[in-house]
């Protein structure tokens, strides 16, 4: 009887280790670019880390995103900037690199949803947005049908988008800190283009 005990104690450590071994050796998978093809909306691609103890990275620019992938497969010459966390984002949870450098931040409402959006959006915090695929990433504040929207602009399509659109505005939170905040309504003036212009 009791060897039958002590052989189901084992067994029970033995499951309890393999099944540790097999969790903690879970490989990541990380968005991957480099260079160019960051920028390219149409090309979205991921790899599978080689070491189950590496990590995902975003590599910036500025704004501009320069490589994402598994830390082990960073450019020999990217690799100083991982030293600098303005430069660099880490993570280690599946596909987790995918964000804007935190520079780049942008309140991200809906005055639907949170009546602060409309005209108290100062008292928001601003987010760190997605890895943009333009050159540069900015905010916006977009007014349309009584209902005012603020967030990230950061594809070409969507900036060209807001330009457009004379009750749409874009702003850099590169230079001014929480720059979406500011109060608008619709207007058929082209508002929107001076403005970017202005804070650039």
């Amino acid at each position: 009887m009791k060897a039958q005990t002590i052989a189901s104690v084992l067994s029970a450590v033995v499951l309890v280790v393999l099944v540790g071994q097999a969790v903690g050796n879970t490989v990541t998978t990380c968005h991957s670019c480099e260079g160019a093809n960051c920028q390219r909306v149409q090309l979205s691609k991921t790899q599978s880390c080689v070491d189950s103890l590496d990590y995902c990275v975003t590599i910036y620019d500025e704004a501009k995103v320069l490589f994402k992938g598994c830390s082990l497969e960073i450019p020999f010459e990217l690799r100083s900037k991982c030293d600098d966390n303005r430069s660099c984002y880490k993570c280690n949870t599946k596909e987790c690199n995918n964000v804007g450098s935190a520079k780049y931040a942008c309140i991200q409402c809906d005055s639907s949803k949170d009546s602060n959006c409309a005209s108290n959006a100062a008292v928001l915090e601003a987010s760190r947005c997605t890895a943009p695929t333009a050159a540069n990433s900015y905010c916006y504040v977009k007014s349309s049908g009584g209902s005012i929207t603020r967030g990230c602009s950061t594809t070409e399509t969507d900036q060209q988008s807001c330009l457009n659109d004379a009750n749409c505005l874009l702003c850099s939170s590169g230079d001014i800190r929480n720059c979406n905040a500011a109060n608008i309504v619709e207007d058929s003036s082209n508002v929107g283009n001076r403005f970017i212009r202005f804070l650039k």
